[in-house]
């Protein structure tokens, strides 16, 4: 289409943004409200199959759902000469791929730029009640603006995962496309996989189909490794896994389990003079055993509703006691579990003959630890080798055993 043309008697098209599969964008200005647009075209008409049309309809469609700042706002759809026209936001700015080519590759902190914007972006539209992936994600659909923020643009590969899991259209660029794609499926880590990739791209100047691979995995450490942080390896790592099931559900996530830092175990106690008196070899997981108890008591007490009233009113004859003795109950119910359970844990203590209890259980191994660093002001130790209900909280800042020597 040439400069100056008209669309809908209100657009004037000034140039060509850009050419894919879906259609041609263009640079336009909107007569009546006097700004920028960038206009979307496809043409009907030449469609290879009705499902080329779905898909344009299916981005206008789901544009006009989406309000976000690093996502292009929509403003209008029209038909014109056997096309379909999507009218949006114009993005000021150069796409990733323009960048990496006139910069080659981008540094660690402009790359870390860029997840932090992506991730913004994934967690709004995977967070949305049928939630948008947008299954094309690679340097050419990111575009950098002038504040130094990235916004993804392009949706004409856009999936809404409504009612069923995953989608059956095979779309998106050999790559970027994670490998459940060819199969036909699109999830919220399909999009976690493109991110990946592009950075990637973004960190070696290549195409990720044209780089190292073991098996399906790219080979990230064997690339990257002495160019970028152990952090940022462990992080793509973990959005480029394979096996979907594996992947890192979100960019965030990964970017937590990437700065995970193993460390050693803690040394073992000092042995103990002969003669001294030995603490018991088994302590108790008491968070196991306050919610134990909880959970009878309220058993005890929905089967009170059967048995008080046999037993008081019928054999004692006291029927108007009833009431009184099951709300009584709950009321005793209320008082124990109040305040994180903590008359119950001094009950529980003190029937154990025990001053203390532990939360974690003793193992024959010691558990592997790491402490995640993502905020040096806040520390979180896992561990890892812990069943999920011997694991209690979060300790932040202090140890376990500050915490037990408060207790004393």
């Amino acid at each position: 289409m040439e400069s100056g043309a008209r669309l809908a008697e209100r657009y004037v098209v000034r140039g060509t943004l850009g050419e894919g599969a879906q259609g041609t964008t263009y640079d336009a200005f909107d007569e009546r409200e006097r700004r920028s647009v960038a206009i979307k075209r496809f043409d009907v008409r030449g469609a290879r199959s009705w499902k080329d049309v779905e898909l344009a309809e299916r981005e206008a469609r789901v544009l006009a759902t989406l309000d976000h700042p690093l996502v292009p706002k929509y403003f209008d759809r029209f038909e014109e000469n056997d096309a379909l026209y999507l009218v949006m936001e114009k993005i000021e700015g150069e796409t990733l791929d323009e960048i990496r080519r006139r910069e080659g590759a981008l540094s660690e902190d402009e790359v870390r730029r860029f997840l932090a914007c992506a991730d913004r972006a994934t967690t709004y539209l995977h967070g949305r009640a049928a939630p948008v992936v947008h299954r094309d994600i690679k340097p050419r659909n990111v575009v950098r603006r002038p504040d130094g923020s990235y916004v993804l643009v392009d949706f004409g590969a856009v999936a809404e995962l409504v009612a069923r899991r995953g989608s059956s259209t095979v779309v998106g660029t050999f790559g970027y496309m994670a490998p459940e794609q060819l199969q036909g499926r699109a999830l919220p880590a399909t999009d976690v996989y493109a991110v990946g990739a592009t950075v990637v791209a973004a960190l070696t100047g290549a195409e990720p189909d044209a780089l190292p691979h073991q098996g399906l995995r790219l080979d990230v450490r064997g690339l990257l490794q002495g160019r970028v942080s152990e952090a940022l390896i462990k992080t793509l790592e973990r959005m480029l896994e394979p096996d979907p099931d594996r992947r890192a559900p979100s960019i965030a996530a990964a970017l937590e389990q990437g700065s995970a830092v193993s460390v050693p175990p803690p040394p073992a106690p000092a042995p103990m003079p002969s003669g001294a008196p030995r603490a018991p070899a088994i302590e108790y997981d008491e968070d196991a055993m306050v919610k134990s108890a909880r959970g009878l008591l309220w058993l005890l007490w929905g089967l009170g509703w059967v048995l008080v009233p046999v037993v008081v009113g019928g054999m004692l004859g006291l029927g108007r006691l009833i009431p009184v003795i099951m709300f009584g109950s709950l009321a005793g119910l209320f008082v124990l579990t109040w305040h994180k359970n903590a008359l119950l844990r001094v009950v529980l203590r003190s029937l154990l003959g025990r001053r203390t209890a532990v939360s974690v259980r003793e193992r024959a191994s010691t558990p592997q630890l790491r402490v995640d660093a993502v905020d040096p002001a806040r520390v979180r130790v896992h561990a890892s080798d812990l069943e999920p209900h011997e694991v209690h909280g979060a300790t932040e800042v202090d140890s376990t055993a500050r915490r037990r020597q408060r207790r004393r």
